[in-house]
């Protein structure tokens, strides 16, 4: 039995497995489909013995045919159809690291009065507490200050975002600035060396409207505020915001004594049991009423009359002899 005339014997297209290097490229679940003289050679004819790949032929001649024809009109010819790789973002494109990564040393000759620090403070939400896990930064922090005694005073700036009133953000950013110089303090940096100002929403780094934003907002600022006794760079040390009192160990220790004592409900006297006692109970006496006004008043008794006084103030004689 003859061949169609319309199938060629070297044109064969097979359907090869998944190779190895789709699954370490991370891109699995993409077929390759080739097809030439080079792919029916080393596929289906080395693996199908003659027979079979005489009956395959001979049972489907024209789905072979239509399936090359296909591929030629689709691709001009079958070739790889792998995804193409995907390209890197450019540079200017990537998003820009927060301004407190990587750490950048300060210097007075460096006209800025930022010091960026490696790492962020982190405080749970809507309080002051430092949260676990802000000690590294904190310590760094610390170093910065031991290192550099000719910062006189160093400003510490809360920034919060968005989510609630404008009051409100200020007084809690100004709070956990005050909880950053508390730590501080509490490390033996003098109270005097630091001022702590909360700014709240007014100095966004991030859009609010999204997560990411939001987060770079939060965060807490260091600047040199005087160098030497002296503003740094002419400026105010407190540049604007909501300023708490730094205290130093010894007075945040008085005041919260001070707080305790009055808060403290007064000492209650202790019940003493005396026993059965008869005490004397003053009873005042009822005072004589004048009379009910509107009554007449009660006849008095008659007066009694008195004897006529005798004459020589003695006897009478009883008669004349």
């Amino acid at each position: 039995m003859s061949e169609p005339s319309g199938v060629d014997d070297s044109a064969d297209m097979a359907i090869l497995p998944l190779p190895q290097a789709a699954f370490r490229a991370g891109r699995p679940g993409v077929r390759q489909v080739t097809c030439g003289p080079s792919a029916g050679s080393d596929t289906l004819q080395g693996e199908m013995d003659p027979k079979r790949k005489q009956a395959a032929r001979t049972s489907l001649p024209f789905a072979l045919a239509a399936a090359l024809a296909a591929a030629a009109f689709a691709g001009q010819g079958c070739s790889d159809n792998r995804l193409p790789p995907r390209e890197l973002p450019r540079a200017e494109e990537q998003r820009a690291l927060p301004r407190w990564y990587p750490e950048k040393p300060w210097s007075e000759q460096g006209g800025e009065s930022q010091v960026y620090i490696e790492g962020k403070i982190v405080f749970d939400t809507n309080k002051a507490t430092i949260r676990p896990g802000s000690e590294k930064t904190l310590e760094t922090l610390l170093q910065f200050i031991k290192e550099h005694p000719e910062v006189t005073r160093l400003r510490i700036e809360g920034h919060t975002d968005a989510q609630s009133s404008e009051e409100l953000n200020q007084s809690l950013s100004a709070r956990r600035a005050l909880a950053v110089a508390d730590w501080l303090v509490d490390h033996e940096v003098e109270s005097d060396r630091l001022i702590a100002v909360g700014f709240g929403e007014s100095r966004p780094l991030g859009p609010n409207e999204i997560a990411a934003g939001r987060s770079e907002n939060r965060r807490v600022e260091f600047h040199v505020a005087e160098v030497n006794g002296r503003p740094f760079l002419g400026q105010d040390p407190y540049r604007g915001g909501l300023a708490l009192e730094v205290l130093s160990l010894e007075q945040r220790k008085q005041r919260a004594e001070q707080a305790a004592q009055l808060k403290a409900p007064p000492p209650r006297k202790g019940f003493v049991a005396t026993g059965d006692e008869i005490k004397p109970v003053p009873v005042k006496p009822r005072a004589t009423s004048e009379a009910q006004e509107g009554e007449p008043p009660a006849p008095s008794a008659p007066a009694k009359e008195s004897a006529p006084p005798r004459d020589g103030g003695g006897a009478a004689p009883a008669g004349g002899g």
